[in-house]
Parts: C-alpha cells; sequence; structure tokens
C-alpha cells in the first residue's frame, strides 16, 4: 500500500510534470507556491523530479527563497489540484488528469470526490479508481 505522503508527493510531481510539458510554467509555480516546505522537499524527492531537470531546478529555486522555513502550507493535495484539474479539462488534457488522479492515495481521492468546485468531468473520472481506493 502507498503511503499518503509519498502519494501526494507522487501525484504532485506528476502534475508538475505535465504543467512543464504544456508550457504551463506560471500555473506550475502557483502550486508549489501553495504547498508547504516539506512537502516541496518531499516532491524534489520523487523519481519524477529528479529524472527532470526543469522541474528540480524549479523546486530548488522555490525552496531557497521561501521565507520561513517552518511555514505549515496544511493544503491537500486535492485542494491543490482542483485548479489545475479545472484547467486541464477546458483544455481537452483527460490524460493529464487520469495520469495525476493515479498516483493519488485513498485521502485524497476522497476529499476530491468531496471538492465542490471540481469539473463534473474531473469527477465522472474518479469513478474509475474505486476499485483502487
Amino acid at each position: 500500500m502507498q503511503q499518503p505522503g509519498r502519494g501526494r508527493a507522487f501525484a504532485l510531481s506528476e502534475a508538475l510534470r505535465q504543467l512543464l510539458e504544456a508550457r504551463q510554467e506560471k500555473l506550475a509555480e502557483r502550486l508549489i507556491d501553495q504547498c508547504s516546505s516539506e512537502l516541496v522537499r518531499q516532491i524534489s524527492e520523487s523519481p519524477i523530479a529528479l529524472l527532470n531537470a526543469r522541474l528540480a531546478y524549479l523546486l530548488k529555486s522555490r525552496l531557497r527563497r521561501r521565507p520561513t522555513p517552518g511555514e505549515h502550507g496544511m493544503h491537500s493535495a486535492a485542494a491543490l489540484l482542483v485548479g489545475v484539474f479545472n484547467v486541464w479539462c477546458r483544455e481537452g488534457r483527460r490524460a493529464s488528469v487520469r495520469s495525476v488522479l493515479r498516483e493519488l492515495g485513498r485521502a485524497d481521492l476522497h476529499a476530491l470526490r468531496e471538492a465542490r468546485e471540481l469539473d463534473p468531468e474531473v469527477v465522472s473520472m474518479l469513478h474509475e479508481f474505486d476499485a483502487r481506493a
């Protein structure tokens, strides 16, 4: 079974990789800025980030410029990803949504189901992952 923190970091690193690949760097930067320093550190240690030089550089630069190293961004992965998923649905990037959903743990999938502002198309995709959760 996947550890909750690990799944969250993997899911967010996959989302960031997808955003950078789609040349949506500003959205990637906003996503990183919403994460706690600890979560950014976990993301930077994920295999996805280690294999993507652009993502690794972005994460390292964000960690260096954090004003307070002990700040606690307690956003769930679901709360962080709702806006990204909604943009991707408008752009027709359903495969990107699925690739990130695949990495999420049970708690984050459940939190997404509860998110009222989530695009209905993403809600319908969540049913594909019910058996796993």
